[in-house]
């Protein structure tokens, strides 16, 4: 993945967080963020596993943005994160963890495994831009 990003300008950002589980899983979050013409972020703990490089991080510790998409996958929604997202335009997050603080500022929540889940957002939003 380049360095070179851009979350402050970005109008769709998909990040993953611990949830993903590891940094293989994490590649679903790349792939999503492809799919919707979007940048990946990432939560302190994704950054920390090396997952994917500090230059991705929002939240306190990273970066302040504000896109019109916001996708949190396997993200619990700690304050540091949120922080530095909460002004997003649309918020979908996707957590197995239904009472995750996430959904508490998501407009869509969709309880389930992000590992699973993601493949399946991919799959529709190709269909989608296929018509």
């Amino acid at each position: 993945m380049a360095e070179a990003v851009n979350l402050e300008e970005a109008e769709v950002i998909v990040s993953g967080g611990r949830g993903m589980g590891s940094k293989e899983n994490f590649k679903l979050v790349e792939k999503l963020a492809s799919a919707c013409h979007g940048v990946v972020g990432a939560t302190t703990p994704a950054i920390e596993a090396e997952w994917v490089p500090r230059s991705h991080q929002v939240g306190q510790s990273g970066k302040i943005v504000a896109p019109k998409l916001y996708i949190a996958c396997g993200i619990s929604g700690a304050t540091q994160h949120v922080s530095g997202m909460v002004g997003s335009g649309y918020i979908v997050a996707v957590n197995k963890d239904e009472d995750a603080p996430i959904f508490d500022i998501a407009d869509v929540g969709i309880v389930g495994d992000a590992v699973k889940v993601i493949p399946l957002l991919i799959e529709e939003i190709k269909k989608t831009r296929s018509l």
